[in-house]
């Protein structure tokens, strides 16, 4: 069984997350492991050391309650939702939401992260500092970054941008998997800049995809950003996929900051799987 890893501050922008979550899981007959850090004050000045463990008390224990809390709305999601199949793991943890995300991925051998962003909850100040992109680069597993307002729809429409490269073919196999129990459609892009593009690559991948629900797009555009923002809006993307690499982002046809680009618009969730060596 999979393994999905949730951090979550219980805000509306991560209870709406929580649902993606879920489905995903549903998706890749995955586990969810629901995180919540909380961080001890630090403390200056001349207070006395029963005082200094009186104040850590009191926040071990106002984080301990708000987590006990807050887990029946979680499990009331999953309820109402028709997901209460799937296996969910509360944790809590003290201390920085980065390294304990680092360290749950490495024993638990996690295979998801899934996150709501909105650019101001505490957890993402946290864990993308004031660039999104920076946890993305940091982590080596797929992240699945969910807009704030943004509602569950379904994975109907499963956008997936190429370069034709081999090593995609695994993201997109990952995405057939889901695309099959939502009974959802690929599209799979590549964007050209000057109308040219690798046509024997184009009829592999087709014959390869064949009985798949994966159909092909190039668009011809000289920037990638604006073919990747027509795309989503023509074919009503509701999850963007796309593969970042160790030396920039779609490398040879994107420009390294478009992941962030795409980000920062806030149209649709979007799934970074990670370039894999051979």
């Amino acid at each position: 069984m999979k393994k999905i890893l949730f951090p979550t501050d219980f805000s509306e922008t991560a209870n709406n997350a929580f649902l993606y979550a879920l489905n995903l899981a549903k998706s890749i007959d995955a586990q969810v492991f629901v995180l919540h850090v909380y961080e001890l004050p630090l403390i200056t000045g001349s207070l006395s050391a029963g005082l200094i463990q009186n104040v850590y008390e009191t926040v071990e224990l106002g984080s301990f309650d708000s987590f006990k809390d807050n887990i029946p709305q979680l499990r009331q999601i999953a309820d109402e939702n028709g997901l209460n199949e799937i296996p969910i793991k509360f944790i809590l943890e003290e201390g920085n939401l980065l390294y304990i995300l680092r360290e749950i991925i490495n024993e638990e051998k996690i295979d998801y992260v899934v996150m709501g962003t909105d650019g101001n909850s505490g957890i993402e100040k946290m864990f993308f500092g004031s660039n999104t992109i920076n946890a993305i680069t940091s982590m080596k597993i797929p992240i699945l970054s969910i807009p704030h307002g943004m509602s569950f729809k379904g994975f109907k429409n499963i956008g997936f941008t190429t370069v034709f490269d081999q090593k995609d073919k695994d993201a997109l196999k990952y995405l057939v998997e889901i695309a099959n129990r939502h009974h959802g459609k690929i599209h799979c892009m590549h964007v050209s800049k000057n109308g040219k593009y690798n046509e024997q690559a184009l009829k592999e991948w087709q014959n390869e995809f064949a009985n798949d629900p994966v159909v092909f797009e190039i668009y011809d555009n000289s920037d990638p950003v604006d073919a990747v923002l027509d795309f989503i809006n023509e074919k009503e993307i509701d999850l963007l996929t796309v593969v970042s690499r160790n030396k920039g982002f779609f490398d040879k046809i994107f420009s390294p900051g478009f992941t962030k680009k795409i980000a920062n618009k806030n149209i649709t969730p979007l799934f970074v799987f990670h370039e894999q060596k051979a």
